[in-house]
């Protein structure tokens, strides 16, 4: 038996780490351990806890992908002269069903499933502590939302209220054995992100102290409010984040503490970061920022800040702008700016290696300031922008007149300011139904001249061929 559950806990690591050539559905070996013997008590439940948070390192989720593929997509960067191609389909909007990078979100995402739902679906047959058991069902719970909403924001269409009830979205995977599921709705998969959450809520303890390498209760309500942005459902995500920000565990930082957050993946802004050690030979996050193999080169980078992105930043003495961006010779034979966001926590030997960070507090007072921007509050709108922004520029004060469309538009300009090359702008684009224009400047190469309209079908990734070609069940989008 111990062998045989040994075995067992090394598939499923080994599903998270790879993607199969099979149906991504079809993860369950037909020869497998009974779920009932492979999780017998607390320990192995934790386990498989921790294979799932293992899974979030990847490079098809946080490890790259998720952290920074969105936003390279966007006009916020620009392939670099001497560009790798690495990620180029994307980035020049060329990606289709084939793409390797569309296969290979969408793979790590159902895989890391599958640890989620098994202990979802098998914590009742162990016994011990109520409170630690609750614990780990809340964070599977947790992860099982904050996964689907990942995939239904790339695969399916923008939720909007009163959209279509047939508009599709994902299939929501609750269950772990062989199946060949058709896709949920939008609206489907909204409802049952609110449930999983709302759970997942009841059950998590609230946090004595700051756990943020672990998906606690704050980082539940984050979520929520970060789902009810999406569905415009302005009252609850100005709720939901309030918890957040209310809780004295976590705090804006400023100065020095704001770059050792970068630096040093510390600080009690961060609410939720994907958890590397020295040990782990995962993605790094800001590689494609520098790629090169050692400290003592210059950098070969793929990518470089836009000029608008770096120029919206209003003032030099903004800790943002001397944090996330650098002036450095290249090995390409010109100097120019880099996108600094990842410089390379101690210790690491890999250049770019710092720990992605799903969840800031500074997103908090974005998403509550959005939310009574479009409730016509626009003191409390201006208040949040205030605390957040005077803890980046010192002694900053906001404009009292700023209203209406104006302070909208300035907080969609803040957010890119604080939240760029963290997964956001590309999702922001989406829900606001936006296009963008990238524009040439020095040192850049392919497609930095490309138009992208609100309406191309690519704001919709395509479900991938190895998908479709093994689920006869599965429906394509439109345009491919």
């Amino acid at each position: 038996m111990k062998i045989n559950k040994i075995k067992y806990l090394a598939l499923l690591m080994l599903m998270m780490s790879l993607t199969s050539c099979e149906k991504f559905f079809d993860l369950k070996p037909g020869d497998s351990t009974p779920d009932e013997d492979i999780i017998e008590n607390e320990r192995d439940a934790q386990n498989i806890l921790n294979g799932f948070y293992s899974g979030l390192k990847s490079s098809a989720m946080y490890g790259r992908y998720l952290t920074i593929l969105g936003d390279l997509m966007t006009d916020a960067s620009l392939a670099a002269s001497g560009f790798s191609n690495q990620m180029g389909e994307m980035y020049s909007w060329r990606y289709n069903p084939g793409s390797a990078d569309v296969s290979l979100v969408w793979g790590a995402h159902y895989s890391t499933l599958y640890n989620c739902n098994f202990l979802i679906n098998n914590l009742h047959n162990i016994e011990g502590d109520s409170a630690n058991i609750n614990r780990m069902m809340g964070e599977a719970l947790t992860g099982r939302a904050l996964l689907h909403h990942n995939l239904v924001r790339l695969y399916g269409e923008a939720y909007q209220p009163g959209m279509s009830e047939s508009a599709l979205g994902v299939p929501y995977v609750t269950w772990n054995d062989v199946r060949e599921p058709s896709r949920n709705t939008v609206v489907e998969v909204y409802d049952y992100l609110i449930e999983d959450i709302e759970e997942a809520i009841e059950l998590l303890p609230d946090e004595e102290e700051n756990q943020s390498t672990s998906l606690t209760k704050s980082f539940a309500y984050g979520l929520r409010a970060r789902i009810a942005l999406d569905m415009q459902d302005y009252e609850t995500a100005a709720e939901y984040a309030s918890k957040v920000i209310d809780n004295s565990l976590y705090s804006l930082t400023s100065g020095a503490s704001f770059t050792n957050m970068w630096k040093e993946d510390e600080g009690n802004e961060i609410i939720f970061r994907v958890g590397y050690t020295i040990s782990d030979p995962g993605a790094a996050v800001g590689y494609n920022f520098f790629n090169r193999e050692s400290f003592d080169q210059y950098p070969s980078p793929d990518y470089i800040p836009a000029d608008s992105w770096i120029d919206s930043y209003e003032s030099d003495r903004d800790i943002r702008k001397e944090t996330y961006i650098t002036y450095s010779q290249t090995r390409y034979g010109w100097a120019g700016n880099l996108v600094y966001k990842y410089p390379t926590a101690t210790g690491y030997v890999q250049q770019g290696m710092n720990m992605p960070k799903p969840m800031r507090l500074a997103e908090m007072y974005l998403i509550r300031a959005e939310a009574n921007a479009y409730l016509g509050n626009a003191d409390d709108a201006r208040d949040d922008l205030q605390e957040l922004i005077e803890t980046r520029i010192s002694g900053y004060t906001i404009d009292n007149e700023l209203d209406g469309n104006n302070l909208i538009s300035f907080i969609e300009n803040e957010r890119k300011r604080e939240l760029m090359f963290e997964g956001f702008n590309w999702f922001d684009l989406k829900r606001k139904g936006k296009g963008f224009s990238r524009i040439p400047q020095e040192n850049t190469t392919l497609a930095n001249d490309l138009v992208v309209n609100a309406d191309n079908h690519r704001w919709i990734w395509p479900i991938p061929t190895v998908e479709m070609n093994g689920n006869s069940n599965m429906e394509q989008n439109p345009g491919y």
